[in-house]
């Protein structure tokens, strides 16, 4: 009885001890200030609540009130929910999914404490709701504290979640556990956006939750405000921690940043349900300017074969997922069951991946292309470079399409058992010789190798196939090392182009080369098939009609076969191997942007009309998969339907241009030089971009004057080098030849 009314004492007071205190202004400091609430919660042992009931100065006429310390508020020491949703007219988020309704009244502005925190906790059982913090080094966070929870602010945007007003990092926490960022529900979701380094940073924090919140957008779901060089990044020793359903997008480097090999210690976390590079219809771009997922620790869950568990991962500029290659190799990171596809926007610039799944290789910042498969997979690196399968065919079965034979082969590690995941993938390929990724997850199957390392793929899946659609999949070894996606096994060849009249040698690299292997170009017999080793061979082409674009495909006397898209370019009558613009040329044509006027001729000299220029254009910056919308009659000289009228109508309705004057478009005018520098910028950069002040870089460019601008950008981006002479030659026309150079170094196309 003695320890029963013992304990009854200690809850009493406990429960007596609580308090809640009051913000009625928005002072730096005195009663009623945000600061001196701050002051008695943390001198009132137990859990305090700070409402906000503010007025007066500092308030605007939608009764935003602004909060903005001159010296730093004081840390939360002792347990307190500071809830802005007290504030008479703020509302909470009720939006089930995608878009935040939430109406913040409270706004906690580092204006004059841009190095300093916002709001941070040096206690457990910390929840901060409801605000809305920016302007600060850091905006809101924890350090040395558990069950610290932060739900349903707007950290790094104004009130209306609109527009960027950025702290350094939005939220940091430190050697915590149990830290929340969201939650599973509407009203819990953060709007995390516009931050300079790091939109959510979480740094030695045990079995921490991010879900449910925006990041990288506004309030909308939809519009790209940017999240900094990274969107989350869930940083070394942090096992337990679960990222689910959350959209991460817009970031200038990576959306999703994971562990640090060599100061990692402790493994394991897992990332689910989450848009990466998109909302949740899975239809907008908003992809991170790197890779969706960036990987460097072990033991990472991506994705999985329940409901809800595969992410979406779409639209960003480098690979989907990257597992980096490092010292020690970061192992026995699972990606399974994901939506990937769209990503390698870059198509390689400054080195990026391409891939959907990148098991980076050593030497290179981007990690490098595919991996090639190597006999017996005894090769090193990220998720020990397990070898991907090899998909032989992809066959819907009976009238009513009830199910899907699939038929291929693994060769990895010998007496193994090996989970195979399939993915059904769009037909078209951004370009001719991108690589494989896995849209829609259609079922999973297991083999085992043999002796030699050989299993045989046979699988019948309940799916029909949609039309067109081709199947990648991944394998997963016993300790969840998945591998990259299928892709075909002739990589490239090089040289790629040569002269029509065949006897040309050309060597194909790859791997899954065998002795006999028959090879093809343009579907004609090469010559002279020299298998050099499982990864090179050479051939010698045939005679082929000049200015065609040919694929190569290599067979194996097992069956297996490949087959690299355009691979082979003979040469244009107009433009062979000597003229200057022919390797721009062969590789505009490669990448099906054009096949030239006809006759076997390209066209080297001829002037660039402005509607071929409509098709250059996107066709280079979307990729062949890009159909424009049908016209509707926009431009009084270009009739609808013809030709070129979608993608004339295309090429204005992205604000590329707006005609050659009011409500024309001069389809077949010339582009003349000058014009095409403002096309192409805003082609690459966006309708709204503005070039540097111009300097006077070219001779024959006045500076100032309507074109200099955009031509010195241009040629401070490498894309051109004038015309000699230190000239531009700005009112020339542009030739087709020149076109080529423009567009293959505009789009980075190889």
């Amino acid at each position: 009885m003695r320890r029963f009314l013992s304990l009854v004492l200690v809850l009493y007071a406990g429960a007596a001890s609580a308090a809640t205190f009051t913000v009625t202004n928005t002072s730096n400091s005195g009663a009623g200030s945000l600061h001196q609430a701050i002051t008695d919660a943390d001198a009132n042992p137990g859990p305090d609540t700070i409402a906000f009931n503010v007025s007066g100065a500092g308030c605007d006429g939608a009764g935003v009130c602004t909060i903005t310390p001159v010296v730093a508020l004081p840390n939360l020491t002792d347990p307190v929910t500071i809830d802005g949703y007290t504030q008479p007219g703020a509302s909470p988020n009720t939006i089930a999914q995608g878009a935040i309704n939430a109406v913040l009244k409270i706004v906690l502005s580092g204006v004059n404490l841009p190095f300093s925190w916002g709001l941070y906790a040096t206690s457990d059982d910390v929840t901060i709701r409801g605000l809305v913090v920016n302007g600060f080094g850091f905006g809101v966070g924890s350090s040395s504290a558990d069950n610290v929870s932060f739900l349903g602010c707007f950290l790094g945007v104004d009130a209306a979640g609109s527009t960027a007003v950025p702290n350094d990092i939005g939220l940091f926490a430190y050697l915590g556990t149990g830290i929340v960022v969201g939650g599973p529900a509407p009203a819990d979701r953060n709007l995390i956006s516009g931050n300079i380094s790091n939109g959510a940073k979480l740094e030695r924090c045990t079995d921490g939750l991010v879900q449910g919140n925006l990041i990288g957008t506004d309030a909308s779901g939809v519009a790209p405000i940017g999240s900094g060089t990274v969107g989350l990044r869930v940083g070394v020793d942090s096992p337990g921690t679960v990222v689910r359903e959350n959209v991460v997008a817009a970031a200038g480097v990576y959306g999703i940043h994971v562990g640090q090999m060599g100061s990692d210690t402790v493994f394991g976390m897992t990332i689910q349900g989450n848009w990466v590079g998109t909302d949740p219809t899975g239809t907008a771009e908003l992809g991170n300017q790197r890779d969706g997922i960036w990987v460097d620790t072990n033991q990472v869950t991506i994705g999985g074969l329940g409901a809800g568990e595969g992410n979406v991962i779409a639209f960003n500029r480098g690979a989907g997922v990257l597992i980096v290659y490092n010292t020690p190799q970061p192992r026995q990171n699972s990606i399974r069951g994901n939506s990937i596809y769209s990503n390698g926007a870059g198509d390689g610039a400054g080195n990026i991946s391409t891939l959907g799944i990148d098991l980076g290789d050593p030497g290179t910042t981007g990690q490098g292309g595919p991996t090639p498969n190597d006999p017996g997979d005894g090769d090193d690196g990220p998720n020990d470079h397990q070898n991907f399968p090899l998909i032989a065919s992809a066959v819907t079965n009976g009238p009513s399409g009830g199910s899907t034979t699939i038929q291929g082969t693994l060769d990895s590690a010998p007496n193994t058992q090996y989970a195979i995941d399939f993915y059904a993938d769009a037909a078209c390929l951004r370009r001719p010789q991108g690589f494989r990724e896995g849209q829609s997850y259609i079922g999973s199957d297991t083999v085992t190798t043999d002796g030699s390392g050989h299993a045989i793929i046979n699988t019948v899946l309940p799916i029909a196939l949609g039309p067109g659609d081709r199947v990648t999949a991944t394998a997963t070894d016993p300790l969840n090392n998945t591998s990259e996606f299928s892709q075909r096994f002739v990589l490239s060849s090089n040289p790629g182009s040569g002269s029509p009249a065949g006897g040309v040698v050309t060597t194909l690299t790859g791997f899954n080369f065998f002795a006999g292997a028959a090879v093809t170009i343009g579907g004609l017999p090469a010559s002279n098939v020299d298998v050099n080793s499982y990864t090179s061979m050479d051939v010698t082409t045939p005679a082929l009609s000049p200015g065609t674009v040919n694929s190569i495909t290599v067979t194996n006397t097992d069956g297996s076969a490949s087959t690299l898209t355009n691979g082979w370019v003979a040469d244009f009558l107009d433009v062979p191997g000597a003229q200057q613009f022919y390797s721009f040329v062969t590789t505009l044509v490669r990448n099906s942007i054009t096949v030239g006027v006809g006759g076997g001729n390209y066209g080297v000299d001829a002037p660039t009309l402005r509607q071929q220029m409509a098709v250059f254009l996107l066709k280079g910056k979307f990729g062949l998969c890009y159909v424009p919308p049908q016209c509707t009659g926009v431009f009084t000289d270009v009739p609808c339907p013809s030709s070129f009228a979608d993608w004339i109508e295309a090429l204005a309705a992205e604000g590329i241009t707006g005609g050659c004057g009011t409500g024309v478009y001069c389809p077949q005018s010339p582009v003349r030089r000058d014009q095409m520098a403002v096309f192409l910028l805003k082609a690459k950069h966006g309708s709204s971009y503005l070039p540097p002040t111009c300097t006077g870089v070219f001779d024959d460019v006045t500076c100032p004057s309507t074109f200099a601008n955009w031509i010195e950008q241009l040629a401070a981006e490498q894309i051109t080098g004038g015309c000699g002479g230190n000239n531009y030659c700005p009112l020339n026309n542009n030739t087709r030849g020149q076109m080529a150079v423009f567009i293959v170094k505009t789009f980075n196309l190889e």
